[in-house]
């Protein structure tokens, strides 16, 4: 990819993400790596895992097509600039994370973007890992659909717990993020 092009990319993550900030160029040069090392023939042949939920996600989903509800992309929060590629026809998965130790003025905008021009093993580093992505976690149709027994919500997926009583979601057996108001 030539200069003009690798600009215009970033230009187009920069669009969706809102603004231009280092986590953009290095999800745009993971995005880039992990789809040269996974290899999709198209972009339905693509699961990327990524670790963490600020801005390299948006850089990544925006390079490769995948969609959190697709479940083409999932979100795996260590807090870590990594992502995995993975295969789904060849089942090969390659982990990509950063490699990046400079450091520049995140106002700089021409110091930030030159930061994409940098040779790939300057920014990224990678390795071939095998993947425990569960059936119910691949994209298509939902697997298996239950009811909670404790607040009535459908579940979908295996995302509950079995107990004697019946299916619990998550939420019920291990606590939610919200309480009622």
């Amino acid at each position: 990819m030539n200069d003009l092009e690798l600009d215009a990319l970033l230009d187009t993550c920069v669009a969706f993400h809102g603004h231009l900030c280092m986590g953009q160029v290095l999800g745009v040069k993971l995005a880039l790596q992990g789809l040269a090392l996974a290899a999709p023939a198209t972009p339905r042949d693509l699961i990327v895992v990524v670790e963490n939920d600020r801005c390299i996600a948006d850089a990544i989903q925006t390079v490769t097509g995948t969609r959190l509800g697709r479940r083409t992309l999932k979100l795996k929060d260590y807090g870590r600039m990594a992502a995995t590629f993975i295969n789904t026809t060849t089942l090969r998965a390659f982990r990509v994370h950063t490699a990046y130790t400079g450091t520049c003025d995140p106002h700089d905008e021409a110091a930030v973007r030159a930061v994409l021009h940098l040779p790939d093993d300057q920014v990224v580093a990678w390795q071939e890992v095998k993947t425990h992505l569960k059936p119910e976690e691949m994209p298509g149709k939902p697997s298996r659909v239950v009811e909670c027994c404790t607040c009535g919500e459908r579940v979908f997926d295996g995302k509950d717990t079995v107990t004697a009583a019946g299916p619990i979601c998550s939420a019920c057996s291990l606590g939610s993020y919200y309480t009622l108001a």
